[in-house]
């Protein structure tokens, strides 16, 4: 017997919950579970309703499931975030609901799950849509040891600063404003949807967002050289969508990345030849959060690819 937990309607769906590897995971779905199904796996720090405007998109041509990932949103914080968890997770959530060959919509962090996914279970998927979904780009033409003593570096600061509470925030209204001062061009009804299903009560008062900080220990549970042996493996179609802006992001969270702009094109297109069949599509004015940046023009992307 099938069962569920239904904890929120609000607007076009309903959010549920189930159990998974001693982990409460959260769902929402927005109905129509007659017509094919379409996962939307979100990026890290991020939930399931930062997709929204994709859900809301596609929903007349799909039953749209977008998770809650591990640490995220509504699903619990079980201080276990490896990769392969992550990718078990996505499997548990397409047998508990019952979806038959999904489309995966998946956005940064989820792009590194979904791929994985789809190369491990390839009868399972019917297309991959990777949303700026492959990791930066090549710190070189050839990396070096010292690119790989500042990636260590960066991995032990990072593990150093796990398990500490998020930020403390007075209430929803700052939440709000920090949120689109990081991402101008994300609409203010939005945004309030993101804050109001994104944070939690703050134990010294106010909030928090409701992710958990020690999400980034996935980064050093899997070598990243893989990457690429999985992307060959993928069978099903891909379709590759990066912002025009992208590589501004990337350098920001990485600066050892400035100035390598000249290596970025030639990176797409190989990382994209990897892949058994796929294309890439650039949305102008988008960087790295194209859902928020031109989620029309990236819309009508996606409906291209799904639906012609």
């Amino acid at each position: 017997m099938r069962e569920t937990f239904l904890n929120i309607t609000a607007n076009d769906f309903e959010r549920f919950y189930f159990t998974h590897s001693n982990c409460q995971l959260s769902f929402v779905d927005f109905g129509s579970p007659d017509k094919p199904a379409l996962i939307l796996l979100h990026g890290m720090r991020d939930h399931a309703l930062s997709l929204l405007n994709v859900a809301q998109a596609l929903k007349n041509d799909f039953h749209v499931v977008a998770l809650d990932m591990r640490g995220h949103g509504r699903s619990d914080n079980p201080g276990i975030y490896t990769m392969i968890h992550y990718v078990a997770d996505v499997r548990a959530l397409v047998q508990y609901c019952g979806l038959d060959k999904p489309v995966i919509v998946a956005h940064s962090m989820g792009g590194h799950i979904a791929s994985r996914y789809s190369a491990a279970f390839p009868d399972e998927v019917d297309r991959l849509i990777l949303l700026d979904g492959m990791g930066p780009p090549d710190w070189t033409d050839k990396p070096d040891i010292n690119h790989l003593k500042v990636g260590l570096r960066h991995g032990v600061d990072a593990v150093s600063s796990l398990y500490i509470e998020g930020r403390q925030m007075p209430d929803r209204n700052e939440a709000i404003r920090r949120l689109r001062d990081n991402n101008p061009l994300l609409s203010a009804d939005l945004a309030e949807i993101i804050v109001e299903h994104g944070v939690d009560t703050h134990s010294q008062g106010g909030i928090r967002w409701s992710f958990d900080p020690s999400v980034q220990m996935i980064w050093h549970t899997f070598p990243h050289h893989e990457s690429e042996d999985v992307w060959r493996g993928i069978d099903c179609p891909v379709l590759i969508v990066t912002g025009s802006d992208a590589l501004n992001y990337w350098v920001a969270n990485q600066p050892t990345l400035k100035d390598q702009g000249v290596f970025y094109t030639a990176s797409l297109q190989r990382k994209q030849q990897l892949f058994t069949d796929a294309r890439h599509c650039v949305v102008d004015g988008a960087g790295h959060m194209l859902h928020y940046d031109q989620p029309e023009q990236l819309n009508g992307v996606l409906r291209d690819f799904l639906v012609g």
